[in-house]
């Protein structure tokens, strides 16, 4: 990759971090605050929280679909200045309704994040390097929560928590005005050319049954979905609700918890890529991953740990997710090159399908399993653990008859 490519990554990998941050840190750290503004209850913060994620599922096809026809600079630049004021919107809701419309409005910018970087990736590096490049890439941009979440947890407790959203929205217009005077469309649009022509001559609907129609891309986004899912809905949504609950600590200590489970990420991608690469094996290194991800959280929901433990169980189990993140090349190693980003998008939506089903999953459990009680209790919480570690169980055993490439099989 030339510097220019590096530039056009670094600027999607910021708009992966920060998209991702705010998605994450908002409705985890600042749950109460939110229960409280809009008079809700879980069950209905779950929802709200969802319909993000329900919006970022639906584009993910068409996104991937356009970003193999359009330059990624342009949409890198519109999706980043989208995303941040829609959180200017979402902070100035009057009521739940209106928070709702602003969230679909966040889902839908921030479904671009993850497809322009595989694409980037994907078009830029040798097909064997693409794991390992986009799993750095991805990794950091996992550094967006662990900056966030006790950032908002810090300044929430200081200032108004809509000022500090409005703060980081601001941010964000602030980056996406200089990425579009950065990021010139003439140093890329001859190396896009190229493949954006071969997409052009190819059907939309053909290149999605392409995809569709081959068993092995269902399998890879079935694992995705329920390990990503599980992670998901406890580090991004009830983590920190559940260990001030099962561990008894403070909301600032269980932000901070979180935190570490987002250092695990930063270190698990680029690790499972380069483990795939010393195993030749994607599928080893998934199933693996999974088994301890099913332990770990088990430890986490039945066993009250030390803090200093559990920040340590809790970094070894972000470490453990990302054997999710190796869906992606795994998948683009199955077809043809120009359609990264469709087969991306494809994944992703499956993936993102369990988040949003899991997420307000676990807030219907604890809703149900208090019944009239009320306070929610541990043992409320850990019916919700319980869904997602079956849910991973059932995934991984797919997998299993699931028959995937090598990873050396498939360089260029």
């Amino acid at each position: 990759m030339n510097k220019k490519h590096v530039l056009l990554l670094a600027f999607c990998v910021l708009f992966f971090m920060y998209q991702y941050g705010l998605r994450s840190a908002i409705p985890n750290v600042l749950n109460g605050d939110l229960q409280n503004y809009f008079g809700a209850n879980t069950s209905q913060i779950g929802f709200l929280v969802s319909l993000s994620c329900f919006a970022y599922t639906i584009m993910q096809i068409p996104v991937g679909l356009i970003t193999d026809r359009i330059s990624v600079r342009k949409i890198a630049v519109s999706s980043f200045l989208l995303f941040s004021l829609g959180l200017i919107a979402f902070v100035n809701s009057p009521n739940l309704v209106c928070a709702s419309v602003a969230q679909v409005f966040l889902g839908v910018s921030s479904s671009f994040a993850l497809i322009m970087i595989m694409k980037v990736a994907n078009d830029y590096c040798s097909r064997g390097k693409v794991a390992f490049i986009s799993g750095l890439a991805v990794s950091a941009g996992g550094f967006g929560p662990i900056i966030c979440n006790p950032l908002i947890a810090h300044l929430s407790s200081d200032f108004p928590w809509q000022r500090v959203v409005m703060l980081f929205g601001f941010v964000g217009v602030f980056c996406s005005v200089i990425g579009f005077f950065v990021i010139k469309e003439k140093d890329l649009i001859n190396l896009h050319a190229e493949s954006e022509s071969r997409s052009s001559t190819c059907s939309v609907w053909q290149d999605i049954k392409t995809v569709i129609s081959d068993h092995r891309y269902i399998g890879i986004s079935v694992f995705s979905m329920a390990t990503w899912g599980a992670c998901s809905s406890f580090c991004d949504a009830w983590g920190v609700s559940f260990m001030t609950c099962v561990h008894g600590i403070s909301r600032e200590e269980a932000a901070f918890a979180i935190s570490f489970a987002y250092v695990g990420m930063t270190i698990g991608g680029p690790l499972c890529a380069y483990l795939s690469e010393i195993f030749n094996s994607f599928k080893k290194v998934m199933l693996g991953g999974a088994a301890c991800l099913v332990v770990l959280l088990g430890l986490i929901s039945f066993v009250k740990l030390p803090i200093v433990l559990l920040f340590a169980v809790l970094f070894v189990m972000g470490i453990s997710a990302m054997c999710q993140f190796l869906a992606f090349p795994a998948a683009m190693s199955l077809g043809e090159r120009r359609l990264g980003a469709t087969v991306t998008g494809i994944v992703n939506t499956i993936t993102m399908l369990g988040c949003t089903i899991l997420i307000w999953a676990f807030g219907y459990i604890l809703d149900w399993s208090k019944g009239l009680r009320l306070s929610y209790g541990a043992a409320d919480y850990r019916y919700g653990m319980m869904a997602s570690i079956m849910f991973v169980l059932i995934a991984a055993l797919i997998l299993f008859f699931t028959k995937l490439p090598e990873v050396r099989g498939n360089s260029e």
